[in-house]
């Protein structure tokens, strides 16, 4: 599996409102734009990653991609399913062009191809 970069990092708020404030006035972070998740959100653009903010409680049990996470960028995420399934790894695949697994400790990491530039 060949890591390329930090595609993202997501994090939760309970009042998105005043987040967007601390982020977007505070903080001067430029938006982007957000495909309709069914989820409120915002997102931010960091240098070459983003910052996702995800106001939603816990959708699923076990992975739940609105868990808290961090993105990497993979050259190929066929290659990442294929070294996935050979370790017996779970993960959640939703058929796009990311999955998510869970490191040791519980905490949620999304694996991404390049998104189209």
């Amino acid at each position: 599996m060949r890591i390329r970069a930090l595609q993202h990092v997501s994090i939760r708020s309970r009042d998105l409102d005043r987040a967007r404030d601390f982020y977007e006035r505070l903080l001067g972070l430029p938006t982007v734009p957000r495909p309709e998740l069914g989820f409120p959100g915002a997102w931010y653009g960091i240098g070459t990653s983003q910052l996702h903010l995800i106001a939603h409680e816990k959708l699923m049990d076990g992975i739940d991609p609105t868990d808290p996470h961090f993105a990497l960028e993979v050259e190929s995420l066929e290659a990442v399913r294929r070294e996935l399934e050979a370790r017996g790894v779970p993960f959640l695949d939703f058929g796009g062009s990311q999955l998510w697994v869970r490191d040791p400790d519980g905490n949620v990491v999304e694996l991404s191809e390049a998104r189209p530039g």
